[in-house]
């Protein structure tokens, strides 16, 4: 059985209310930054900022810890998801022509967007157009939610 740890980052902007999505390219959907984690040389948040800093060309925070989500993709390989909540580090443009940092990467677009634009294209995770907006402020305000523990 083989497991690969991922670290996903929603990159939220709260004075706006928005999240911030990623396309491959020839893809038909929408998802959060992130992928594999490298164990080997940074530990699970500094894997997520890598991985927002490749595929958005932004410089984050990790704020807090969101979810985990286990999924199988087949009978031997199982996909551990961890989920972090995080905000820009300073005011910064998402680039338009936007290029895939990493070189093996596949993003094409980056977008910001709100609750409402959410409602018409296909997301993943689904969570995020609806269970995402009730959870971000009881989040935002729990005292402890697993940084720096």
């Amino acid at each position: 059985m083989k497991v690969r740890i991922l670290a996903r980052v929603v990159v939220y902007d709260n004075d706006n209310h928005k999240i911030l999505l990623v396309r491959n390219r020839d893809a038909d959907f929408w998802y959060i930054p992130g992928g594999g984690w490298e164990y080997e040389k940074e530990n699970i948040t500094e894997g997520g900022v890598r991985e927002v800093k490749e595929e958005t060309g932004l410089d984050i925070n990790i704020d807090k810890f969101l979810y985990l989500r286990e999924y199988h993709d087949s009978e031997s390989v199982i996909f551990f998801e961890t989920f972090w909540l995080a905000s820009v580090k300073d005011v910064a443009d998402l680039n338009k022509n936007h290029v895939d940092m990493d070189p093996d990467g596949k993003v094409e677009e980056a977008r910001w967007f709100t609750q409402q634009e959410l409602s018409d294209i296909t997301i993943f995770p689904d969570l995020l157009k609806n269970k995402f907006w009730s959870d971000v402020e009881k989040v935002f305000n729990e005292e402890n939610r697993f940084i720096g523990f």
